[in-house]
């Protein structure tokens, strides 16, 4: 079953406090589709469930479930369970000739439209591709991404009440004359942190 035109009519209820965020993605309308969808208007509280795809522009965000709640100010919620969650979204262009994309994955991931943030809980990695070569990676039990500013926080899981290390892998800095085709080292990302811009289920 095809859920995207049930999702419109939530969005509806809220265009007018819709938060215009500095990316042309926070423009555009946000499309769910899921095998099953289970919605209560009054509670403004919707469900989704199996292969579950969350698209805005070049944000992607693929799972198993998601609960999407809105706010009385009009501001969406979107929390992804998956084995794992996978995200990826393009970022504003820097250079000429290079484009860059976040990719990341976790097991549950959380996205508040009001702040612009993904939280990645569980599992969580957070990798920068350069035209589809990852660059950077980072990973721990919890990061707090900022899709605005392209700021992260990452936190260690708490193990016999010690928080554990976390763990950033930097790509060395390109010679002037291999930095066009020469393929980057391995980061440590997982197989989700590819540097692909098209995500499958």
């Amino acid at each position: 079953m095809n859920t995207r035109h049930i999702l419109f009519g939530l969005i509806a209820a809220c265009a007018a406090s819709y938060a215009q965020a500095e990316t042309a993605d926070r423009e555009k309308p946000i499309e769910i589709t899921a095998n099953h969808f289970d919605g209560d208007e009054i509670k403004q509280i919707a469900i989704y469930t199996g292969n579950v795809e969350v698209h805005q522009g070049t944000m992607e965000i693929l799972g198993n479930k998601l609960e999407l709640t809105i706010s009385p100010e009009g501001y969406r919620t979107l929390t992804v369970w998956g084995n794992p969650v996978r995200m990826k979204e393009r970022r504003d262009p820097k250079t000429k000739g290079i484009e860059e994309w976040v990719h990341a994955s976790s097991l549950i991931a959380v996205y508040e439209e009001q702040k612009d943030i993904v939280t990645l809980i569980d599992v969580a990695k957070l990798a920068r591709s350069e035209n589809g070569l990852v660059k950077d990676s980072t990973e721990g039990d919890k990061i707090i991404y900022n899709l605005r500013t392209a700021r992260s926080y990452v936190e260690g899981k708490v193990v016999e009440g010690k928080r554990s290390r976390v763990s950033t892998v930097l790509a060395p800095r390109p010679k002037e004359k291999a930095k066009q085709q020469k393929a980057a080292p391995k980061t440590g990302a997982a197989a989700p942190l590819s540097g692909s811009t098209r995500l499958t289920q």
